[in-house]
């Protein structure tokens, strides 16, 4: 039987008890607490099992000290083998010296000895031939001997030049064996390596061997059964019938619960559009409340007050205004809630329309903190420097109270930094004065902000804006601009026609 290690079953015990807290909190009854005890209970002991467990096993029944000896012994094995023919190898290069030095050496250094003597007998017979010849000696046979001298002589040669080559060869063998032998020492010295580190693991699970016996002493000292006590077949199979009674409980309790979740899923499906009704017909409650408080007040106003001086206090005015924009904000996306969406709408115009607030300016406006705030920002080389190009939400101020502000983007084309206020050249990421970062409204940095979007959709508004405010030139390079990507567009070519009367009617008074 497998025991996990004791930091494991440790660790999975702590993050178990960590989340029964917050389900204990979460139960509502006596009865889901109990149960919720009883199962906490089962694994408890279930893990006491496990930790005794690990505390009895035996360090060399598991896997790893038994590959360790596998491969131990294999290592052992491969050594010797290396050894034994390495021993076959030098006792092969000593055979082959010893019959080298006796076919080669021994009988090269015989003939040599052989000849030289034959060479010697043969100059001593010449030599007293010489002496002895007399005038009727026969030429014949002292050339023959000459000859048989020669003949002789080049066998010597032969003989020595067999003898050199030997030796050579013999030096390259040595050579060879002792880069052998050199290999052979290297292979030992790496397998004696490895035998080294497999001795260290296994000192290693000695010692971790030795560990668990003193946890086993020391959980058995704390235990008032005798020291020689030792788990036996009997209370594992006790284990073993807890974990099957915890796995049946936990089974149980599975279904269970399964089954409150289908029951939970069923009621929510039949009482959901009733809720849903609910809900709308409260919103519509409310909003109907709203139209008739504010068509009272604006009766009232009216009633009261001189025409054309009509006004809602400033806290009425915001107390009306957050209610509808709440409302507005949170039925945005529901389809269901669309017409009630429209009527907050409405009622905000409504608001507007009866000066009770008034829409702060923003498209074509120069960019102001106070009154405005930065959605996104780009890069323009042919607007002027913080002009709003594109709103996203509108803005209302009631009297001198800002109510909302707007969401808008932003265009910028010159930078200053924001700690000295030094204007800083285009080329500047940072100021060259105080080394701050160069930012846009919005926070951006001036090194990821992007060119200004081409859409027409984006750009009709400013377009005219900039118009109505005469600025011809500014909307002439904003329209070549936008045109250059969309230059069929119908409203472009509207305004392009546009823009070339103002031109002309700017240059006739000019010339006249």
């Amino acid at each position: 039987m497998k025991y996990q290690a004791f930091e494991d079953i440790v660790r999975n015990l702590l993050v178990f008890l960590k989340g029964q807290i917050p389900s204990l909190m979460a139960k509502e009854n006596r009865e889901e607490i109990r149960k919720q005890i009883q199962s906490m209970t089962f694994s408890l002991r279930s893990a006491i099992v496990q930790l005794e467990g690990a505390a009895f096993q035996d360090p060399r029944v598991t896997e790893d000290y038994q590959s360790l000896e596998k491969e131990l012994h294999s290592l052992k094995q491969t050594n010797a083998k290396l050894e034994e023919s390495l021993f076959l190898e030098m006792k092969k290069s000593q055979e082959l010296g010893e019959n080298l030095a006796k076919l080669g050496i021994n009988n090269n250094q015989a003939n040599t000895t052989q000849l030289e003597k034959t060479i010697k007998q043969l100059e001593s017979e010449l030599e007293s031939a010489k002496k002895n010849a007399v005038a009727g000696v026969d030429s014949k046979q002292l050339t023959k001997l000459n000859n048989e001298i020669a003949h002789l002589e080049s066998q010597l040669g032969k003989y020595s030049e067999i003898n050199n080559q030997l030796r050579q060869a013999l030096q390259n063998k040595d050579i060879e064996l002792t880069k052998t032998k050199g290999l052979l020492t290297q292979a030992i010295k790496f397998d004696t390596s490895d035998m080294a580190t497999l001795e260290r693991k296994l000192h290693e699970l000695d010692a971790l061997k030795e560990e668990n016996a003193s946890l086993k002493l020391k959980m058995l000292s704390g235990n008032p059964q005798p020291s020689h006590f030792m788990p036996d077949s009997e209370l594992f199979r006790n284990n073993l019938a807890a974990a099957e009674a915890k796995i049946k409980f936990l089974e149980a309790s599975l279904e269970e619960s399964r089954t409150e979740l289908e029951k939970t899923r069923e009621e929510k499906a039949t009482n959901t559009p009733t809720a849903l009704l609910q809900a709308k017909e409260q919103l519509e409650r409310r909003v109907i409340d709203l139209e008739a408080t504010l068509k009272g007040l604006i009766k009232a106003k009216e009633t009261n007050a001189s025409p054309g001086n009509f006004a809602f206090t400033p806290e009425e005015c915001v107390f009306l205004f957050e209610t509808l924009a709440t409302t507005s904000n949170r039925l945005a996306h529901s389809l269901e809630n669309r017409d009630l969406y429209m009527r907050s709408r409405e009622s905000i115009t409504l608001l507007e329309k009866n000066n009770a607030i008034q829409k702060i300016p923003s498209i074509g406006q120069i960019f102001d903190a106070k009154i405005h705030k930065a959605a996104k920002s780009f890069k323009s080389d042919c607007l002027p420097d913080n002009i709003i190009i594109h709103e996203e939400a509108p803005g209302f101020i009631s009297g001198t109270r800002i109510i909302q502000k707007p969401l808008v983007w932003v265009a910028k084309s010159t930078f200053y930094c924001a700690e000295c206020h030094n204007l800083c050249r285009p080329h500047e990421f940072f100021c060259p004065k105080c080394g701050l970062e160069l930012t846009a409204p919005d926070g951006t940095s001036k090194r990821d902000l992007t060119a200004q979007p081409a859409s027409v959709e984006a750009n009709l508004p400013l377009l005219d804006e900039l118009t109505r405010q005469g600025n011809i030139k500014v909307a002439t390079s904003l329209l070549s601009l936008v045109a250059r990507d969309n230059p069929t567009n119908p409203e472009l070519i509207k305004r392009q026609a546009l823009l070339q009367l103002l031109e002309k009617s700017q240059k006739q008074p000019a010339e006249g």
